[in-house]
């Protein structure tokens, strides 16, 4: 991770000047002890990365640089306990997912999310792209249950049936859309409907927990 990389949702452009607030602003002038003249890099998640020289309350943009993100997968997660759906989300940003998309399973234990998780999400994407090094930041979509979804794209699920081919033997889609069922897996009815409109695929020769599974198959997708 750069030593000194802060993010703020402002459009970024040479000469602007930009206040940090939260978090970040209390990281670069608190924690960093970041004096005038210092100098720092800032991102907005749309592909920018910007050099910037700390004035005394806020950051001046010196030059900016510009980057084409490559992620094109897209992780469709049926929602699991929330510990391991941080897991997901972090691990998965760092390995370039695009976008996250959950969704209530018929057998997920958790189908809803509270304003405080809905905050802890974003917060972990962040601090996942700052990390990495990447300079988008991935979007989450809460999506309804697979049976109210219209189908329209070339899909893979996760799939523990022996007969199931391994993800590698199969051409990658672009994007890439990867369903992952929850910790009971997916429902009968599920499978039904996924076999209907898509591919199931083995990710390991061994039964993964769903952190692991979904890691997997962003791992194999970007290969």
């Amino acid at each position: 991770m750069p030593k000194e990389r802060f993010y703020t949702d402002q459009p970024l452009s040479p000469h602007a000047e930009i206040t940090l607030t939260g978090d970040e602003a209390h990281h670069l002038f608190r924690v960093m002890r970041a004096k005038p003249g210092d100098t720092v890099e800032l991102i907005n998640g749309k592909n920018v990365l910007a050099h910037a020289t700390v004035k005394t309350n806020s950051l001046h943009i010196d030059s900016i640089e510009t980057n084409q993100s490559n992620a094109t997968i897209i992780l469709a997660q049926a929602i699991p306990r929330f510990n391991r759906l941080e897991y997901i989300l972090e691990k998965c940003t760092e390995l370039n997912v695009l976008e996250f998309w959950l969704f209530p399973g018929m057998l997920s234990e958790k189908t809803t999310f509270t304003d405080n998780q809905n905050q802890r999400m974003a917060h972990l994407l962040i601090a996942a792209m700052k990390q990495s090094g990447r300079l988008d930041l991935p979007t989450i979509h809460l999506k309804p249950p697979l049976s109210s979804w219209k189908f329209n794209k070339p899909l893979l699920f996760g799939d523990t049936s022996p007969l199931a081919p391994h993800i590698t033997t199969l051409p990658k889609p672009h994007p890439s859309l990867i369903i992952i069922g929850p910790e009971s897996g997916f429902h009968p009815q599920e499978h039904t409907l996924l076999h209907a409109h898509g591919q199931g695929v083995k990710l390991s020769t061994n039964i993964l927990r769903v952190d692991t599974a979904a890691i997997a198959a962003t791992t194999l997708l970007g290969e």
